[in-house]
């Protein structure tokens, strides 16, 4: 009679799981698969996924003003800079153009000492450094 018994159940691994075990493991799977089904369906959003607009109005006289002037000082400020940033380009390349002037010369010298005129032009090339440095810490302000 004890061999039948044996005969009618299943015959599952030794993992230390009993059938209770595995039908409550399956269903705790179920439980959260179904929970992640529901929580990625469509939420509702209270607020919508565009800008709000305010509507537009007509702005007063003053307002226009202050506006073109605003428009005005911002045109002048960015050709005040393209013209600023202009001549600081020129300076630099005309100080690039005396400085390498200036080397090769040095270069040819060997141990002689530099004439006065490379001294002049070393001077300039320090005033001219100079200037454009200064140049360079200018900012035109548009307001």
């Amino acid at each position: 009679m004890k061999s039948e018994r044996h005969q009618m159940r299943p015959m599952y691994p030794q993992s230390g799981l009993s059938v209770r075990g595995l039908v409550l493991l399956t269903g705790c799977i179920l439980l959260v698969a179904l929970s992640q089904q529901a929580g990625s369906g469509q939420q509702t959003n209270p607020l919508p996924n565009r800008p709000i607009v305010i509507p537009n109005r007509t702005l007063s006289p003053d307002e226009m003003k202050q506006l073109t002037d605003k428009n005005a000082r911002k045109h002048k400020f960015d050709a005040a800079n393209a013209a600023r940033k202009q001549v600081i380009d020129n300076e630099t390349n005309n100080l690039l153009i005396l400085a390498r002037d200036l080397k090769a010369k040095t270069d040819n010298l060997g141990s002689n000492p530099p004439s006065p005129m490379m001294l002049r032009e070393a001077a300039m090339i320090e005033i001219l450094a100079n200037d454009v440095k200064e140049k360079m810490k200018l900012t035109v302000n548009p307001d």
